[in-house]
């Protein structure tokens, strides 16, 4: 009440206030100029940006250790990362080399995951380890003030695991409830067929089942920390508030001396090309999911590698038809139909051939129209209605004018550095990306747009309520196949 009675008394003031003030007159209107308010105002002048530049060195053992300062925070970010994942993966273990990582802080040199983060706590510091498709890391941040307690923890962590089998009880009866509700989840079930579809039984295809994860044991990953976890895998990143001077010391004294085991088997296969399944473009792949609201859609196919030389040329293409959010895809189907919250399409990068992809949720009885408009725009961009000078500026501008905020915190550089060094990419990948990215023209465009993507080459994977949107699919004259989650043919 006290509150009410006070904002009223302020706002009664305030209305006095205003009564008091001096009226304006129609001449003295006249001879103030108002034109700027009708005026756009003109852009900013270019401000320059300079990639900040990594500093490495070596530790004794062959590990290359690559900085990036930043002292704006007192933070450094340290993540050991290493060139082998679940691409390595058994085939009757897949998940195990995420698994393997996400147990190595749930106990290590005698200590339980509860004193290792009560340890973290009380430094402030966050410890994590995991591993994707194509690495694994073992990441900490920490105030650059208790830098040198939290790399001890890190390195027990990393190097002193001791896979309790209690605990992965506990992460193994989680990871089954995961995939049990995984099954029942439309976006899930989507991309998982999708990748099922795309790579077969390698690679992002293979995934975590649950007879793989009941199976799994802790020998099992003391097997693959065994062969896998080793120094030729792996390179230290630095970024934040510290010099190369000050961590190198600090990391050679707990990494210095890790060597490789000898007999560990570190022979790393990456993923070809060899084992793609032969993809069937144009046709509709449907899972069935009964009175659902709506439908999940996603299509694509393969296309060039980064390295390519108009990959630049092809990302601006992509922004401008389905990569932002003006994107002629997302301006049809979500602002104009009204169909959608949002629908983008985006490459995918990794050892593999680029995936092109386009993905969207729409309304169930706009199905079969969202499909048609999908296929509309990617035809009329490659045709009737092609790329524009105005629509390749402003994604040039949008792109590479945001781009420098993603540098603010060290992650970002530390990720790129990491992908460089992944994946072979030159060493002046990101000191040059600008110029190329500007250098690319209106044909340029054009030209890489048209040679990568055609709708009869595309694959679609659609999740939905088959009796409601199969009908109208059918009227589409595509080929059609009912498959379950795992990407297999429905009888």
């Amino acid at each position: 009440m006290r509150f009410t009675r006070l904002y009223m008394a302020t706002a009664a003031v305030s209305l006095v206030a205003c009564a008091k003030q001096p009226t304006t007159t129609p001449a003295d209107s006249q001879t103030t100029d108002q034109s700027w308010r009708k005026t756009t105002p003109e852009p900013l002048a270019e401000r320059p940006f300079v990639v900040p530049e990594p500093v490495s060195g070596t530790l004794s053992n062959g590990i290359q250790v690559v900085m990036v300062e930043n002292h704006e925070v007192p933070l450094v970010y340290v993540r050991l990362t290493l060139n082998v994942g679940g691409f390595m993966d058994p085939a009757d273990r897949p998940g195990l080399a995420s698994v393997t990582m996400d147990m190595l802080n749930e106990g290590a040199n005698g200590q339980s995951a509860a004193e290792i983060s009560a340890a973290l706590a009380q430094l402030g510091s966050s410890l994590g380890s995991s591993a994707g498709s194509d690495g694994a890391q073992v990441a900490l941040t920490t105030l650059s003030s208790k830098l040198e307690p939290s790399l001890d923890l890190m390195t027990h962590v990393a190097l002193q695991p001791d896979f309790p089998a209690d605990d992965w009880e506990l992460m193994q009866s989680k990871l089954l409830q995961d995939l049990e509700a995984q099954k029942k989840d439309p976006n899930s079930i989507n991309s998982r067929a999708w990748s099922k579809l795309l790579y077969g039984e390698q690679y992002l295809g293979h995934h975590p089942t649950s007879d793989g994860y009941t199976d799994m044991t802790t020998e099992d990953m003391k097997s693959w920390y065994d062969a896998y976890f080793d120094p030729s895998q792996a390179i230290i990143l630095v970024g934040g508030d510290t010099t190369l001077a000050e961590i190198q010391p600090l990391l050679e004294a707990r990494f210095g001396s890790w060597e490789a085991d000898a007999q560990a088997d570190p022979a790393i296969v990456l993923p070809t090309t060899d084992n793609l399944p032969e993809q069937q473009g144009g046709t509709i792949y449907l899972i069935d999911s009964p009175g659902a609201a709506q439908s999940v859609i996603r299509a694509g196919t393969f296309v060039g590698n980064r390295l390519d030389s108009d990959y630049a040329a092809f990302t601006l293409a992509n922004h401008v038809i389905g990569g932002q959010f003006s994107a002629r895809i997302n301006l049809n189907l979500r602002e104009d139909k009204g169909w959608t919250y949002g629908a983008r399409s985006w490459t995918t990068y990794n050892h593999l051939p680029g995936l092109w992809s386009v993905r969207t949720s729409v309304v169930t009885p706009h199905t079969k129209d969202a499909v048609v408009e999908i296929i509309g725009e990617i035809d009329r961009s490659l045709g009737e209605s092609p790329i524009t000078q105005d629509e390749l500026s402003r994604s040039i501008e949008g792109m590479l004018g945001t781009r420098p905020l993603s540098f603010e915190k060290p992650d970002f550089l530390l990720d790129q550095t990491k992908n460089i060094h992944r994946y072979g990419l030159p060493k002046d990948w990101l000191a040059t990306h600008d110029a190329r990215f500007r250098e690319v023209n209106l044909e340029q465009a054009q030209q890489a747009w048209n040679q990568h993507i055609s709708t009869e080459k595309m694959t679609w994977v659609i999740v939905g309520d088959l009796a409601t949107i199969q009908p109208s699919l059918a009227e589409l004259g595509l080929p059609m196949v009912q498959i379950d989650a795992d990407g297999q043919p429905v009888p």
